[in-house]
């Protein structure tokens, strides 16, 4: 089977010669350079493109709130999941409140809704995610079940790929790549969960194993308690046409796989701060005992015994656009979350850009050309799915 690669530390320390710089800063210094290692690129940045300044900029205002262009119940939203727009302008949005997905016009009026509470076809159990291939839509649930639907939308098939898929991502040429948790390790205390990436096509048939992810960090001692740790680390992937984007996020670095698992390229911006404070980590420990509620004496304890982490995840989320430039959102704890959000911005030829500001209270699920979607939650945790304006270009 193919195997996804890694870069080692052996790999970093054996880096060919330059093989291209570009945009030097004031000291003379390349920005960017580009490495070529056993047929792999390296491309690393020492600092932003852009500077200081953001080039591009989210409007302020929504061009479209979902959740203010209609009423009654269609209008109305509770645990979104995801939001993509089809090539024809509708949009389709996953409203794990109601385990259904809802279709929209492109001016926001309801057109149609699929699914809701069962196990019966169409039917979902704790509805997850939405992918699209084309304007095929693919549905997850908790239990590693796809259902597949047409605009309308309308029930085409499930498909039963694998029990323990997390997450999936569309490829092209009429397949998707799957996350899939293995065997959780019988190691104990600070541990991470690996997950397989397993090729499909659209009639949930596996076309390949093409490696694993890190997975996620856990804190445990396989018999009495598991919990998420302070800063927890968790591996992030997305794709764009025949290429899988992946990280790990110990380091501020991406990955470039091609279809069949093979790396292509390793977009890295080397000594991105990421240390954390005594100040930090002990203020997110308090944030997990302040729930405004008594705290059972087991849940405190195992809260006191969580360690101490030296530094923070490089980012919580990997999307990467149709343009190919991937965009990174800052990992911020609980303690520290409220307002705007400041995502690193890769351009398709891996050099950093710089950062772009997004609203509070916003949760991104697709980047466009020109726009994000998003879900919006106002004061009051009421969602909100909204269309962004996406501006590329110089103040």
């Amino acid at each position: 089977m193919a195997r996804r690669r890694t870069a080692t530390p052996l790999l970093i320390l054996a880096l060919g010669p330059v093989s291209q710089a570009c945009e030097s800063s004031d000291s003379g210094a390349p920005l960017v350079t580009q490495h070529d290692s056993a047929g792999v690129q390296i491309v690393e940045s020492f600092g932003a493109l852009w500077g200081d300044s953001s080039h591009w900029h989210i409007d302020p205002e929504p061009v479209l709130d979902l959740a203010e262009s209609g009423t009654g119940d269609p209008h109305r939203f509770y645990q979104v999941r995801g939001m993509r727009r089809l090539s024809d302008g509708s949009l389709v949005v996953v409203n794990g409140g109601s385990d259904e997905i809802r279709q929209f016009s492109a001016e926001g009026h309801f057109v149609g809704s699929a699914g809701g509470p069962g196990e019966g076809p169409g039917e979902f159990s704790n509805i997850q995610q939405l992918e699209l291939v084309g304007d095929t839509m693919l549905v997850l649930d908790y239990d590693g079940r796809v259902t597949v639907f047409d605009p309308g939308p309308t029930l085409v098939r499930v498909m039963r790929p694998h029990h323990g898929i997390s997450t999936i991502h569309t490829l092209s040429k009429g397949r998707f790549v799957a996350e899939i948790l293995m065997e959780y390790s019988p190691a104990t205390g600070l541990v991470r969960a690996a997950e397989a990436l397993h090729v499909y096509d659209l009639e949930g048939a596996r076309l390949d194993s093409i490696g694993e992810t890190a997975g996620h960090e856990e804190f445990t001692d396989n018999e009495t308690f598991s919990a998420m740790p302070l800063f927890a680390r968790y591996s992030h992937v997305d794709t764009q046409g025949e290429r899988i984007f992946y990280g790990a996020s110990d380091l501020m670095q991406v990955e470039e796989l091609s279809a069949n698992g093979d790396l292509v390229r390793i977009l890295r911006i080397p000594g991105y701060p990421l240390a954390l404070t005594e100040a930090q980590v002990e203020a997110e420990r308090d944030s997990r005992l302040d729930l405004g509620v008594p705290i059972p004496p087991q849940y405190r304890e195992m809260t006191e015994l969580l360690p101490s982490p030296e530094t923070r995840p490089a980012y919580a989320d990997l999307l990467v656009d149709p343009t190919g430039a991937v965009w990174l959102r800052p990992f911020l704890g609980a303690s520290e979350r409220g307002g705007p959000e400041l995502w690193t911005v890769l351009d398709p030829s891996g050099a950093w850009l710089g950062s772009v500001g997004f609203p509070p209270r916003i949760r991104v699920t697709a980047i466009g050309t020109d726009e994000v979607l998003g879900i919006w939650s106002d004061e009051l945790d009421v969602q909100h799915p909204r269309v962004m304006r996406l501006r590329r270009e110089r103040d």
